[in-house]
């Protein structure tokens, strides 16, 4: 008996190559194969599938959000203009920003307009000297503003929201993966108790002494 046994032994995915473990487990005729090993190895199956298919809903939510930040920025774009000035004097470190860790500079510029001359100040993204010419954009108050954003702008927001959308959902997935290894792991316990009693053995330890 003893001879046969040894066999069948009972697969472990820590000392087997993998896909030869999910094999035995999951197509394999070995008498101490258990249902629950059967039933954790599928359910990787089924959890890695779904992992794959959660690209679908993943993709769904960020062309969502795409299409809502591209009409966004279209309104935004379509409230600014840009307009050739003159910076007055050298720019100057934001000092808003200095916190943050990004770079961006003040400068006071001057522009002319239909109703006349303007002035004001403008945040920048290179520094600019006395006398260089500076693109500003205004909005329709003809105020300084930031430039609009682009189409780029918004993709990049639509993957950050899929890649977002897809870990949330491939960790409930690994989530119930995790607790149907829980139960498949008292389930065999619990068929090793049933085992060994009916071999006479005493259960009540640890079951790390379990023969």
């Amino acid at each position: 008996m003893y001879t046969n046994a040894a066999h069948h032994e009972i697969p472990s995915s820590a000392t087997m190559n993998p896909i030869r473990w999910w094999v035995t487990c999951a197509l394999g005729r070995g008498p101490l194969l258990r249902r629950a090993d059967r039933v954790y190895a599928w359910g990787l199956v089924i959890g890695f599938a779904a992992m794959l298919a959660a690209v679908v809903p993943a993709t769904a939510v960020g062309e969502i959000g795409y299409t809502a930040r591209a009409k966004t920025i279209a309104s935004e774009a379509a409230t600014r203009h840009p307009v050739e000035a003159i910076a007055t004097g050298d720019s100057t470190a934001d000092p808003t920003q200095v916190e943050s860790g990004s770079t961006s500079f003040l400068a006071h510029v001057r522009w002319t307009a239909a109703d006349g001359a303007h002035d004001d100040y403008t945040k920048l993204e290179q520094p600019v000297k006395a006398g260089e010419p500076v693109r500003v954009w205004l909005d329709d108050a003809g105020k300084p503003t930031t430039p609009p954003l682009t189409d780029a702008n918004a993709r990049v927001d639509a993957m950050g929201t899929a890649v977002i959308v897809w870990l949330g959902l491939a960790s409930l997935i690994g989530v119930g993966v995790a607790m149907l290894h829980m139960a498949v792991n008292r389930a065999r316990d619990r068929k090793w108790e049933l085992g060994l009693r009916a071999l006479g053995y005493d259960v009540g330890g640890p079951a790390t002494h379990r023969p």
